[in-house]
């Protein structure tokens, strides 16, 4: 596999492994191998093999692949009757709620995702997760992708605490009803490429539904969506605003006030004020959007790739096709931005058998599960092998290239500089944040959209200097004077 491709297939959110394994972190970055256990998995077995009955509590919010995951949590009691497993899947933002309480409590699930918004170095700074390297196998660690295990992202001082659930690529590229486009006079077979004619093509559209349908439905009530849009459109129109999440520095300062930010806020601004964004978009969190998107409700919609299997299963009838994301009028700027591989699921602090959830993830990381949520479609494997292998759906494959092609590689400073977890550890989120803005203007409570960003950038600013100050970290880390934003950013240099 070429390198880009194996960077952006270290990506995103995605655990996998059988007895295959996982890789340490290849980049330039990093100075020390994830520390492992000597033995294999035997710890496990031998604590099976105790005859004492256990429970492991799992938590996390991966709804599109629940269905394969209950059959892979029956299979897994059945190889290991002393091991009951409690899975609970939750939308994002009930998690965050529900795991914020059970933690405060001392009644966190042994295994666990973390909650949108969080940053591993502050859950381990707070005690939520314990290392698991004492209970991997280098076999296990060597069958991640390059760069799925980061220090400063995954890993601290070579130990790891988490691991990510799936290749990071675009999650925001834009699907369209086909049958609605035609009914609108559109032709579907040549969807919109720049700003303007999407802004035409969602009210044509909105006009042929007649309250029906309309142009876009957006995933309104889940703020880190509509954050990832935002800063999606922002990126392209040149703002290098990075990746949700991401503390990034441009020419000495934060990026949410810049020309390419405000351009794309004001692309909202206007297609609520034409009525192209349907009316419920704010209530919706993104399976609801999904689900509606599906049954003919908008023309098009942006969420990433999970949709498709959810789509093959409950709407077999959906002539849908996929696009990148419209550019500026003048072209593009920038590329749909990503970062690499995220840190998704961690053992907790107060598990009482470490051994077996690590045996469970090395099972749930292995070629045979992760080969299945590949072949449904809407899953991009870290472990090596896997994607080859395993993705066969067509729509897959399309949203697999255009993600590859359209999306670009953007400098992440915990990965690059890991002192930089000391800002993250400290910073506080500024409200409301990039996301609840973009509510705000969907709800047509915010009009004023260039005031708003000034306001949000000026108040980042101060809260990013402050947790700078704090931490002893320069700004500089956090500043990549070499990033060009058309291209994927160069982590060997």
């Amino acid at each position: 596999m070429k390198k880009k491709n194996l960077l952006r297939i270290s990506m995103v959110l995605a655990v996998a492994a059988g007895l295959t394994a996982c890789t340490t972190n290849n980049t330039a970055e990093s100075t020390e191998a994830p520390k492992t256990s000597t033995e294999s998995t035997k710890a496990a077995a031998v604590e099976e093999k105790s005859g004492e009955s256990l429970v492991l509590r799992i938590m996390d919010s991966s709804d599109s692949t629940q269905e394969r995951r209950k059959v892979f949590n029956e299979e897994f009691m059945q190889r290991h009757p002393e091991i009951k497993i409690e899975y609970t899947m939750m939308s994002g933002d009930q998690m965050t709620q529900t795991l914020t309480t059970a933690i405060k409590s001392g009644d966190a699930p042994d295994l666990f995702a973390l909650p949108s918004g969080v940053k591993l170095s502050t859950a381990v700074s707070e005690g939520w997760y314990q290392s698991m390297s004492p209970y991997l196998t280098r076999e296990f660690i060597d069958s991640f992708e390059t760069g799925s295990l980061n220090e400063g992202v995954t890993t601290f001082d070579g130990e790891i605490y988490a691991l990510p659930e799936a290749a990071n690529i675009v999650n925001s590229l834009m699907f369209y009803n086909k049958d609605i486009l035609a009914e609108a006079g559109l032709d579907p077979e040549n969807p919109p490429e720049t700003w303007s004619d999407f802004a035409d093509a969602c009210k044509k559209i909105t006009e042929a539904g007649g309250g029906q349908y309309y142009g876009l439905i957006e995933s309104g009530a889940a703020a880190v969506r509509t954050e990832i849009e935002l800063r999606s459109f922002a990126n392209l129109a040149g703002a290098k605003s990075n990746y949700y999440g991401v503390i990034t520095v441009v020419d000495g300062k934060n990026p949410f006030a810049s020309e390419g930010m405000k351009e794309a806020l004001k692309l909202y601004a206007e297609l609520t004020k034409a009525g192209s964004i349907h009316p419920d978009s704010i209530n919706l969190d993104a399976p609801s959007a999904r689900a509606m998107f599906a049954q003919g409700k908008a023309g098009f919609l942006i969420q990433g790739s999970w949709c498709i299997p959810t789509w093959r299963e409950e709407n077999p009838d959906l002539n849908f096709g996929v696009m990148a994301l419209p550019v500026p009028d003048d072209g593009a700027k920038g590329g749909n931005p990503y970062i690499g591989a995220q840190p998704w699921v961690g053992i907790s602090a107060k598990c009482q058998h470490p051994e077996a959830a690590a045996l469970y993830l090395t099972e749930l990381f292995g070629k045979e599960y992760q080969g299945r949520v590949v072949s449904d479609g809407g899953f991009v494997s870290c472990i090596k092998g896997v994607n080859e292998e395993a993705m066969k759906d067509d729509a897959m494959l399309e949203y697999y290239n255009l993600a590859m092609s359209s999306g670009k590689l953007c400098p992440d400073p915990l990965a690059l500089n890991p002192e930089t977890a000391n800002v993250y550890a400290k910073v506080k989120e500024v409200t409301p944040n990039l996301g609840q803005i973009m509510q705000g203007v969907m709800a047509g409570s915010i009009s004023d959209t260039d005031a708003e960003l000034d306001r949000y950038s000026e108040a980042v600013e101060k809260e990013w200097e402050s947790a700078m100050s704090e931490a002893g970290v320069e700004k500089v880390k956090f500043q990549f004077d070499d990033w060009d934003p058309v291209k994927d950013y160069n982590y060997s240099k």
